[in-house]
């Protein structure tokens, strides 16, 4: 099989070739690299696996050296280093074998042989070795080449699957994203063994399972990713309350299916944005707990409150970043406004809506219509935004910026700082709700009247 080496990685591994052959060095590319070679797929990473006890960081030296750039970053613990050549990070290593402990996914390692570094990685698809120095591919579980050409993702040594999934069960988590984002099917022996080893996933840190997570929600159809995990009981390992949307029954007027079913559909129908699809994967979590039925009518008052406060948890236990916490849940906070819209609505409650989103409305009004579907009780859901988009036209919005400050306001009226000043801002911002084009002389005359000053 000839390979051909993607031109965005040409000129280095040309450089690590010139370097290995110099120094006598025998080179391999390892991993994904060569999987996505083979599938003619464009790869991410480069791991660079070098024969030898401690090769990997002493020809990551060599490197740095005959390029004269600086020197690798060195992680003596697993013997392996990490150089940046020509904008891209590359990854050294030597052949290893791996040694658990039990409640601990990180492994000893030690200089181990081709093929034990090759038994000790996850999927047979993944266990391919390039060498570079005469460009020979080996497979050397003797499954890899047949599995990418059968699209199967199949563990490295079937005999020890629990063992494999046991010892790192992270490694469940990437066979599920993987078989999406690869087309691949799953063995029937490595998906059981998968289920049988969900519950280890409790030793694996929050922001290892957050990187899997973000990469599954960002393929197409997500919603798929999401069943397989709940197939292996996976979901309700890192997401059980989204596992307690199912079989939530919602009033058959807005809905045909329950929460979960609904949540699955919003995910698959919002653009893949990770903000999006992390809100919309969690925005109906607060129904659970506010569910009531009375005379057969079903609500679910205030399930919008509940659910931020849920959703921040969550991704607080996901180590997900503050803004970005607090930007989905001010999403999920906000997500029935645009629901409640009547077009009895004045101008100025108009107004007041695109100011409280701020720039979150563009991502309010993608949440909006992927969470309407299909059933809208008659109403023309466009008809905010239309609003929206006339009044924006003729100039009749409310800016963001303020049209007064505190030192204005203080200067003005020759008063000191205080609460007064808060109440003054609110009541300058709902004069421009009222009438946008009010100016500031206006403002300040109002303001003398109402406060007294």
């Amino acid at each position: 099989m000839k390979l051909k080496i993607p031109e965005n990685y040409k000129s280095i591994i040309e450089k690590l070739i010139k370097t290995a052959k110099n120094n006598n060095y025998v080179i391999y590319a390892v991993g994904g690299f060569v999987r996505d070679m083979i599938l003619q797929r464009q790869p991410k990473d480069l791991d660079i696996m070098v024969e030898g006890e401690n090769a990997g960081i002493e020809f990551s030296k060599k490197i740095a050296e005959s390029l004269n750039i600086s020197q690798p970053v060195i992680f003596e613990k697993f013997a392996t280093s990490k150089l940046e050549i020509d904008g891209k990070e590359i990854e050294f290593i030597m052949p290893r074998k791996e040694y658990y402990e039990e409640n601990s996914r990180n492994p000893k390692t030690e200089i181990g042989t081709l093929e034990q570094d090759a038994l000790r990685r996850d999927f047979t698809v993944n266990a391919l070795f390039l060498r570079l120095n005469d460009f020979k591919l080996l497979d050397l579980t003797g499954k890899g080449l047949r599995d990418i050409e059968d699209r199967i993702i199949r563990v490295t040594d079937e005999k020890a699957a629990d063992v494999i999934f046991e010892q790192d069960p992270l490694r469940i988590l990437r066979a599920v994203r993987q078989s999406f984002q690869l087309n691949f099917s799953i063995e029937e022996k490595t998906y059981q063994s998968m289920k049988n080893n969900s519950p280890r996933i409790k030793i694996v840190s929050g922001e290892r399972i957050r990187d899997e997570l973000n990469k599954m929600l960002l393929q197409n159809n997500p919603s798929k990713a999401i069943k397989m995990l709940d197939d292996i009981d996976m979901l309700k390992e890192i997401l059980p309350e989204l596992k307690n949307t199912q079989n939530v029954i919602q009033p058959a007027l807005y809905h045909d299916k329950d929460v979960y079913g609904h949540t699955l559909d919003v995910l698959d129908s919002i653009k893949a944005d990770l903000l999006l699809r992390i809100t919309a994967l969690l925005h109906d979590i607060g129904k659970p707990a506010t569910r009531t039925e009375t005379c057969g009518k079903i609500s679910f008052i205030c399930h919008e409150k509940k659910g931020a406060e849920m959703a921040k948890n969550i991704l607080l236990r996901l180590k997900y970043p503050a803004d970005f916490i607090k930007q989905v849940c001010f999403l999920i906070e906000n997500h029935m406004y645009p629901k409640n819209y009547e077009r009895i609505w004045k101008d100025s409650a108009v107004r007041k809506f695109v100011y409280k989103m701020g720039d979150n409305l563009e991502n309010i009004k993608n949440l909006y219509f992927s969470d309407c579907g299909k059933k809208q009780c008659g109403r023309d859901k466009n008809d905010l935004f239309e609003r929206i988009e006339f009044l924006k036209e003729k100039n009749l919005l409310v800016k963001q910026d303020e049209f007064v400050d505190g030192k204005e306001l203080m200067s003005i009226f020759n008063k000191a700082q205080g609460q007064w000043i808060g109440e003054a801002k609110k009541l300058i911002k709902d004069m421009q709700f009222e009438n946008p084009n009010i100016t500031k002389d206006e403002v300040v005359e109002k303001l003398k009247k109402i406060l007294k000053m």
